[in-house]
Order: structure tokens, then sequence, then C-alpha cells
């Protein structure tokens, strides 16, 4: 239980930090990109929204360039030559009809019909209109058309907006002359802004167009729901100031608002040359459309996830490097304290080694047993180092004997010749013997277990060094007692 808390806490501290680090990052990166791409478009639809406007001029330019052509046709013109009202009517019936079907033509205008084509006399009445002769027959334009006057008093071509039906036309007026040069009546053109032709406006400045006349939309590129939501926002605090202004002529400043739960922003501004006519455009930018570009950091939760991941992974592998030895080394010291006086501590990996290597160190100091290393040498309690050669004219001369012992040196042959339960019995006894010259309490050392503990050491020193035969024999180094082996192959 107390390893897999470990092993938890060694993996679960690190996925911590990756999580931390790469939700904070995800956060901060996408704040930062909403709030920039915000600012970016609350400055741009101000642009975008005078890019329509000079859209809407430059239609208008060419519809009124379109309508002084027609006004200057002999169709037309000839309509004031006729003798006769009916006469008159009928060739400005005619006249209508052909202008409406000039402009039908997608080189010269909108790709159809115009919503209403009038000949007009130079007191600002309807001769006739196209489609219908008798319709508006003698109908006043004067004053609902704004841009008539000034036509018909200085004989320009002029374009304008023109209220008409309930209708929100954007209208095209061109003098017509006699043959003296005098103004004797005006050519109308007019084209209905229609959802199709805000359709059109919305993706050239790609955003979406709405026209406002009066207290209603008329006309957008919208869907039907952001246009009723809109159309309840635009006369509703905190935007219907700002409306009734645009409408009057003042443009507003960019706003934001939600509309069927998604965040626009918006400009309302007045339609140019719409001069006597409560009409305005609202352009529409879809916030989170616009904003989307912020989707990239979006990219650094997966790579968090995948950082996770691989984090989840490295850390099993390297705690269990870590936990499956030092679980091992636990096992080996509890078995050691239990009395299995044979048994070491034994890892592979590097970063343990040294550490099994001074356990196993104090193992043999407390149970009497020298540690030998690669060279045949023992360690002893005061961490000098003394042969551990069987010849044992090594530790008379004080020199060191490198190496295995041979097996026909006579201290081995002498160990080896005695029989194993006199030779226990004896190193028992000399052990006992030792322990008391040096002053030492010798009550807490039972026979039984000295001998199995000799036995475990005996047999981790075979494979060790691949002997025939361990023995050990006493030795004293001051007031140090050790039981030195002597290798017998």
């Amino acid at each position: 239980e107390e390893s897999r808390d470990m092993r938890l806490k060694l993996i679960a501290g690190n996925l911590v930090i990756v999580l931390l680090v790469g939700l904070g990052s995800y956060l901060v990166v996408r704040t930062q990109l909403r709030s920039e791409l915000s600012r970016r478009l609350e400055d741009s639809i101000g642009d975008d929204s005078e890019l329509f406007a000079r859209s809407w001029r430059a239609d208008g330019a060419r519809l009124a360039e379109g309508v002084g052509n027609r006004a200057t046709s002999n169709s037309v013109r000839n309509v004031f030559t006729a003798l006769g009202e009916s006469n008159h009517r009928r060739r400005a019936f005619e006249a209508a009809q052909d202008v409406s079907e000039w402009f039908k033509d997608p080189a010269r205008g909108r790709g159809e019909r115009p919503h209403i084509v009038a000949v007009i006399d130079e007191t600002g009445r309807v001769i006739a209109r196209d489609t219908d002769r008798n319709r508006m027959y003698g109908d006043p334009l004067l004053n609902s058309v704004p841009v008539l006057r000034r036509v018909l008093r200085r004989g320009a071509s002029r374009y304008g907006v023109w209220a008409h039906e309930d209708k929100l036309l954007q209208v095209g007026v061109a003098a017509i002359r006699n043959d003296q040069g005098g103004v004797v009546g005006a050519l109308l053109v007019g084209y209905d802004l229609s959802n199709g032709f805000a359709k059109q406006e919305a993706s050239l400045i790609g955003h979406d167009l709405l026209f406002v006349m009066g207290e209603r939309i008329y006309s957008t590129s919208t869907s039907v729901e952001i246009r009723d939501a809109l159309q309840e926002a635009l006369y509703s605090p905190p935007l219907d100031s700002g409306t009734l202004a645009a409408l009057q002529g003042k443009p507003t400043l960019p706003w934001i608002m939600t509309l069927a739960g998604d965040e626009y922003v918006g400009i309302t501004a007045a339609l140019p040359m719409a001069r006597g006519v409560e009409a305005a455009y609202v352009v529409l930018a879809d916030h989170a459309k616009h904003t989307a570009l912020a989707g990239v950091a979006n990219m650094i939760l997966w790579l968090t996830l995948l950082g996770i991941a691989g984090v989840a992974i490295y850390g099993y592998i390297i705690a269990n490097s870590l936990m499956d030895p030092i679980e091992q080394m636990e096992d080996d010291i509890l078995a050691v304290i239990n009395g299995r006086g044979d048994v070491r501590l034994e890892v592979d990996t590097p970063e343990l080694g040294g550490l099994s290597y001074r356990v196993n160190q104090l193992i043999n100091l407390f149970t009497g047993v020298a540690e030998e290393d690669e060279e045949g040498r023992a360690v002893t309690s005061s961490g000098g180092w003394e042969s551990v050669s069987a010849s044992g004219s090594g530790a008379a001369s004080g020199s060191i004997a490198p190496g295995p012992v041979k097996a026909n040196d006579p201290e081995a042959s002498a160990l080896a010749a005695v029989p194993e339960g006199e030779y226990y019995a004896q190193l028992y006894k000399e052990y006992l013997a030792a322990k008391q010259a040096v002053g030492e309490d010798v009550s807490s050392i039972p026979e039984a277990r000295f001998i199995e503990r000799i036995k475990g050491n005996a047999v981790h020193l075979l494979k060790k060094h691949e002997a025939q035969m361990v023995r050990f024999k006493v030795e004293t180094t001051g007031n140090q007692v050790n039981l030195k082996p002597v290798v017998i192959h």
C-alpha cells in the first residue's frame, strides 16, 4: 500500500505540474488572442462601414449615369413631342418599358428589372411608369423624392433614396431635355434595397448588412432569427438613441450586443444621399467568427494531454525502476532482521547500488562477517582492508595476496579436512574466546543462530567466488574480532 502511494506521488506530482502549466498557458494565450482580435474588430468595423458607403456611392453614381444615358435616347425624348394626352401617355409608357428592359441587362444594371421606371413632367408629376400605364399617373413626386427637385432645377443626373409604397429604393434621376436644351421632364429608375442586394454588399465588406427604414429593419443579409433579435435591440436601450441619431445622419460608435445567444459587434450609420428619408444601415460582425483564430490555443490543450500521457508513462517507468529495488531491499532487510543471516541485498540499478553495498557492509559488521571485494579482501570495522587469502601467510606478513586461494594451500587444506560438525563447534568456541579476550559480552550470541549466519554467509560467498567450499577463521585486530573467510577452490 505504501509503495503504491509513493508511486502515485511520484507520478501525480509531475502530472499536476504539466496540467497547471498547460491550462495556464491555454488561458493566457486564448485570453490575449481574443482580446487582441476583439480590439481589431472594433477598430476595423468603422472602416468596413465606410467601405460600404463608398460602394453605395459608386453604385448610385453608375445608376445615375445609366439613367442619364437613357434620358437622352430618342424613345424618351419623343415622349414630349407627342400630340395629345393619349399619345403622350402611350409614348411615356413605352419609353419606361424600354428603359426597364435596357437596365435588365447585367452589364448595365444589377441583372434584374428595376422596381420602378417612371417618366416625369417638368412639374414633378408622373406621366407613366413601367408595368402599368395607369398606375401612379399624375402622382406628384417633388416632395417625396428630394433629389428630383434638384434635377429639374439644375438639369443634371443624381442618385438618392426614396421611400415609396412601403419600399426603400435606391433611385437614379436624370433630366430630359428638348432640342433647345431646356429641361422638359425627368426619368426616374429605382431599385429595391432587397435582401439579395444586402447579401451582395455583405459579401463585399465581409460582414452582415441590414437596411433600416424608420422604425423597422427593411432588409437583411442575416437569418430571420438574428434580424428579429436586432430589430428589438435597435429600438430598445441602450441602442435606441444611437439608432435615432443614425437615422438623422449621425453614425454611432461600434457597439456590442448579444443576439440569439451569440455576441455581435455592429455600427449604425445613415445611408449616403438619403436626405429627407429616414434610412440607415447596420454593419454587423459575428464576434465568434472574427475571433475564431483564438481557437488555435486549443492546440495547447491537446499538447497538454499529450504531455500528461507522456509524463504518466515515463513516471510509471521511473517510479517502478526506483520502487521495485527499494521494495526488494526492504524485503531483504526484513529477512535479515528475522534471522536470515545468509541474505544480502542485490540490486542491479546503479542509482541504488551504492546504498545496497553500504547496507551489506552494515549487515556484515553486525553479524561479524567481513565483506569481500573482487580481489579477495575483507573490510574490517575500522574501515581498513585485510587479505582474505586462504593461505594465512598474508596476515602474518602484512602483505595482500590478490586473487583466489590455490587449492593446495596448507591452511585451506587443513580447514577443508575438518568435519563440518566439528568445524562449526570449533569456530564458535574460538569466536567466543576471542570476544571474551577483548572484553565483550557473549551472552547474546547463541550457537544455533551463529552457525546459521555462518552457513548463510558461506553460501553467499560460494556463489560469489564459484568456489567448492568456504570456511571461516577467527582473527583479532586490536579490539576488533573478525571472521575472515577462506575460499577453497
